[in-house]
């Protein structure tokens, strides 16, 4: 293992309602969590909220990225991830299910591309295909009905 295949992330509590996630990445923004003046019930799902944008954004650019590899050219691309949270026998929370639907905007001419690209994704990206023995990962991969 390099270097290059490590990645560190800090936490810190900046205050008593207060998060600082610190990515260290020149791309992406430090992640700022303030609880202040939420209520308890309102503050749910942040952490289940950061699991799906990271298999969302992973997902997402991998299929953009077989589309381009192949020749195709992407106008528009979408997305949306679901988690389902569940218990198990021991009342621990945990996310059981990540469902990922992108709708991609694509001529006709690149109907072969497609076809090849979302049976290429069904072997996952690096985060799906990392949590997929824990997790049950869904994908659904549709192309933007014409705007006509």
């Amino acid at each position: 293992m390099t270097e290059d295949d490590t990645y560190t992330v800090t936490y810190q509590d900046t205050g008593p309602d207060e998060h600082l996630v610190t990515l260290g990445s020149e791309a992406l923004t430090d992640i700022r969590i303030d609880y202040t003046d939420l209520p308890e019930d309102r503050r749910r799902g942040t952490a289940v909220k950061l699991l799906c944008a990271s298999t969302l954004y992973c997902f997402a650019y991998t299929f953009r990225s077989a589309l381009l590899a192949r020749g195709a050219t992407v106008k528009a691309l979408t997305g949306q991830a679901t988690a389902v949270k569940e218990k198990d026998d021991m009342f621990r929370a945990k996310v059981t299910r990540i469902r990922i639907t992108l709708t991609v905007d694509i001529d006709d001419q690149d109907l072969p591309i497609l076809a090849k690209c979302k049976s290429i994704m069904k072997q996952g990206c690096l985060v799906t295909h990392s949590v997929r023995e824990a997790i049950d990962i869904e994908y659904d991969i549709r192309r933007k009905p014409d705007q006509t």
